[in-house]
């Protein structure tokens, strides 16, 4: 025989109003912290990767790199393609703008280098044209006199130098008249001739011929200025061919 159980089923009601309120479902939300901040911190790591890609493609096209791609297909695609003259000139302009275009940027990074360079080139050269100037004035000079080293006029000579020199007026007395004596220094002339000449007013006075014993000769010649010489007087100096080597221009007053 098979043994009956019986089985009971006990279910409790709720007494009145409050008491089914308190049996009523509660939802509660529970927030998982640890897979927010995972979650989070994946979307930041994901989006500073794009960034660093997306900067270092930027970063690779630069000018410099723009001028040697265009420089390459230029000298790819003219002998292919045929380029003609304008096609190639309009290439290198593009190429020498973009070139141009980075010098400017690079110089504005470095303003100081840029400017001391522009400040250098002018002064170098000013100092280069003034002294090629000067040289040549110095060399046609000398080739219209090479023989006349020094001319003086001048009140005394010691020892065949000249004291002194007269540069424009000889004041003369009425009582004393004064010696004046036109030194001269020349080389390269041994055995040669020269002329001193003495003019008053552009009339001949005096001419006197000096020989020339050495390879470096001086001589001089001298005249007496009284009170009947006063006026506006010139001595010469002259080669043999007559070719004047100097000139002294003075007034005797």
């Amino acid at each position: 025989m098979t043994d009956k159980r019986n089985i009971v089923i006990q279910v409790k009601y709720p007494i009145s109003g409050k008491a089914a309120v308190d049996l009523a479902p509660k939802m509660i939300t529970e927030w998982n912290i640890k897979r927010i901040l995972l979650a989070a911190s994946m979307l930041v790591l994901i989006l500073v990767s794009l960034f660093y890609i997306i900067n270092k493609d930027t970063q690779n096209i630069d000018p410099d790199n723009i001028a040697m791609i265009v420089n390459a297909t230029e000298k790819q695609l003219a002998p292919q393609v045929g380029f003609n003259e304008a096609e190639t000139k309009n290439l290198d302009i593009s190429t020498q703008g973009i070139a141009k275009n980075n010098l400017l940027a690079k110089s504005s990074k470095e303003p100081n280098k840029s400017s001391q360079q522009a400040a250098e080139i002018p002064v170098k050269k000013i100092i280069k044209e003034q002294p090629n100037k000067k040289v040549i004035k110095e060399l046609e000079s000398s080739k219209v006199n090479t023989n006349e080293v020094r001319a003086v006029l001048t009140y005394e000579i010691n020892n065949k130098e000249p004291v002194g020199e007269i540069v424009k007026t000889i004041n003369i007395s009425k009582k004393k008249p004064i010696w004046v004596y036109y030194f001269t220094e020349l080389k390269e002339m041994k055995g040669s001739k020269v002329y001193h000449e003495w003019l008053k007013d552009g009339v001949v006075d005096t001419r006197r011929a000096l020989i020339i014993s050495g390879n470096r000769w001086r001589t001089s010649s001298r005249k007496l200025f009284s009170d009947a010489e006063k006026g506006n007087w010139t001595v010469r100096l002259f080669d043999k061919n007559d070719r004047l080597l100097n000139e002294k221009n003075f007034k005797v007053e």
